[in-house]
């Protein structure tokens, strides 16, 4: 029998060390689970945990992200009404974490609250991309709307997740029709565009785009149009870009703390998306713990607060912009340079 690489070793490791982690969070909860327990019932020692996952909780969102990878069963949804029950009823099958995860110590407050943002954002889009919007007239100028009802759903949905403790009193039938008349509702849009933007720096690169994969569909990403890396504490430049133009945009995430955060950033986005039953046209969206495609487009310093974008055409790069407004910045010369 041939002897195991080092990479198989270390995944195999790794295989063991979620899965009596996923027995031990199952059995006690996140609370009372710790990392020498989960060590103990994998037969490794600490360190070995530890050489796999930077603490308990990357670990349990691991975890926890295989569960929401599968996309939700097809179904017709005709009205964002509709769209908005059937995403709520597949959202409150799911498993989600319980505050205790959430509210430890370090910093996940504005990382949380951005990737919370960015999936209003893609809900949004799925709800703007019904049949029934589609045939409406001025469809596309009320996605604003579209995304701040999102977020009314989102916050419905997460304090229906903390009652899970009060067995009986969440009815998910009633919750998902509450939902559903969200839809109807009158709300207030507060964004505005960007008050400054960072210059625009015209390039005329080939381009040669990674191998990266499209959260939102599931396969390699076109990487053409409108690119934005964004750090986890920039994600709401995500909506700038999508209300700036309709053309293709990718969406890659990054972290100064990738092995801590990106479990993170995987799970709440994979959540969401596994219960989308419509497209997100327009959206793609890359995890990029590497800083693969990050670098690929000629951004080298990877940090929570980055906003960096690039406008690729034709198989090269042809304009970057970094700093807080790059996005809007190079969405809008794509916009007005489609539209001429």
């Amino acid at each position: 029998m041939s002897r195991l690489s080092r990479a198989e070793l270390q995944l195999r490791t790794r295989a063991k060390v979620l899965a009596a982690a996923r027995a031990e969070f199952a059995e006690h909860g996140y609370g009372d689970t710790t990392i020498d327990r989960i060590a103990a019932r994998a037969d490794l020692t600490r360190g070995a945990v530890y050489s796999n996952f930077p603490g308990k909780r990357a670990l349990y969102f691991s975890t926890l992200t295989p569960h929401i990878s599968q996309r939700a069963a097809a179904r017709q949804v005709t009205t964002p009404a509709e769209g908005l029950a059937a995403f709520a009823s597949a959202w409150l099958d799911q498993q989600h974490p319980g505050p205790e995860v959430l509210t430890e110590p370090a910093d996940l407050g504005t990382p949380y609250a951005g990737l919370l943002g960015l999936n209003a954002v893609l809900l949004g889009l799925s709800l703007d991309a019904s049949p029934a919007r589609q045939r409406s007239p001025g469809r596309g100028q009320d996605l604003g709307r579209m995304i701040r009802i999102s977020r009314l759903a989102l916050t419905l949905l997460a304090g229906a997740d903390q009652l899970t403790s009060a067995p009986g009193f969440v009815q998910p039938f009633a919750v998902a029709r509450a939902c559903a008349h969200l839809a109807d509702i009158d709300v207030d849009d507060p964004w505005r565009p960007p008050p400054t933007s960072p210059p625009i720096r015209p390039a005329d690169e080939a381009w040669s785009p990674p191998a990266v994969t499209d959260e939102v569909l599931g396969r390699t990403a076109d990487l053409d149009g409108v690119i934005v890396v964004l750090g986890l504490n920039r994600l709401s430049a995500a909506e700038d870009v999508v209300r700036t133009t309709d053309g293709p945009v990718t969406i890659a995430l990054v972290s100064s703390s990738p092995d801590e955060l990106g479990p993170l950033a995987r799970y709440t986005t994979g959540a969401l998306l596994g219960c989308l039953r419509q497209a997100v046209p327009g959206l793609q969206l890359v995890h990029d713990e590497d800083g693969v495609l990050a670098s690929a487009l000629g951004c080298d310093v990877i940090g929570d607060d980055l906003e960096f974008a690039a406008s690729v055409a034709d198989g090269r790069i042809v304009a970057r912009a970094e700093s807080f407004g790059a996005a809007h910045a190079i969405a809008q010369l794509l916009q007005n340079t489609c539209g001429r």
